[in-house]
């Protein structure tokens, strides 16, 4: 979950394309109170599990990121997303103009290395949603990987000062991971803040994922037939005092959500049984190739 900060810096700003123009949205300066304490002061460390049930290893993959998100291609790749909020520490200080953007490394080796961290960069997006005097900026990434190849990116555009304005989900399209088209709006409800969605696709139909903040073992559920225009339908139901923040993944016909520690299945999407408490904590981002489990945490 990602919280609104305020000022102490400029960092750059973010290109974004609107039809043949290319317009510059400066970022709105951020401030940091305490360099130890924030999204920034979090780091990304990957690991696995040969069954789903206890991860081990913890190999520092990013530096001074939050909210990751995994997922694997039909190749064998890993890509993984995130914020990234470099430029709080000297150690990344050139790197400054990409705070509070979206983040990618890919590893084409299950995880052994990975690339340098790149920026997402999203064209097309209305300049209404990034405007200087909302602060607007995409954040929260969930990515899926498409039949025809293509990576379908998820994302929040936090409202940033205006108190009236209210987040929904968007998407957005690429060939290649990093470089987007955006495709408007894919999930909102009224008077409702929308983030940290998550998806997947279960036989023929697309399910989204949002936590409800109410720790009543239910979460915001919407389901879509080409992945980009989600209808609500009932809240998802896990049970017990959890929310549905994670990350969900379909392996074998069913439906696997990571969240908190906790691991949960579902072959209808709406109903979840939990399988066991021995996932990965907080916010994870989790994969599957070929039986074996891949994850990303940040703390």
């Amino acid at each position: 979950m990602r919280i609104i900060f305020r000022l102490l810096f400029f960092v750059g700003g973010l290109c974004v394309c609107t039809g043949v123009q290319a317009v510059c949205v400066p970022t709105l300066p951020i401030q940091v109170d305490d360099p130890k304490k924030g999204p920034w002061a979090s780091d990304i460390y990957f690991k696995t599990s040969s069954t789903g049930r206890g991860f081990t290893g913890s190999k520092k993959t990013v530096s001074h990121a939050d909210v990751p998100m995994l997922m694997a291609t039909r190749n064998g790749k890993l890509y993984a997303y995130f914020q990234w909020f470099p430029g709080v520490f000297a150690d990344d200080r050139k790197y400054k103009r990409y705070f509070d953007m979206i983040g990618l490394r890919i590893s084409p080796n299950k995880g052994k290395t990975w690339t340098m961290t790149r920026a997402v960069r999203i064209c097309g997006l209305p300049a209404k949603l990034v405007n200087k005097r909302n602060g607007g900026r995409p954040m929260d990434p969930s990515a899926v990987q498409l039949a025809n190849g293509k990576i379908r990116l998820y994302f929040t555009i936090e409202p940033g000062f205006d108190e009236e304005a209210i987040a929904k989900a968007y998407s957005a399209i690429s060939t290649n991971g990093r470089s987007f088209r955006y495709e408007g709006e894919s999930f909102a409800i009224k008077n409702v803040d929308i983030r940290d969605c998550t998806v997947a696709k279960l036989r023929k139909t697309w399910h989204m994922y949002c936590p409800n903040w109410k720790n009543n073992g239910r979460g915001y559920h919407a389901t879509s037939s080409n992945g980009v225009r989600f209808k609500r339908t009932s809240d998802a139901v896990v049970g017990g005092k959890r929310n549905l923040l994670g990350n969900v993944v379909e392996v074998g016909g069913k439906l696997y959500f990571y969240s908190g520690g906790w691991v949960a299945v579902s072959t209808n999407g709406s109903r979840f049984r939990l399988l066991h408490k021995r996932g990965l904590p907080g916010d994870p981002g989790i994969a599957n190739i070929g039986g074996k489990w891949y994850g990303i945490e940040a703390h």
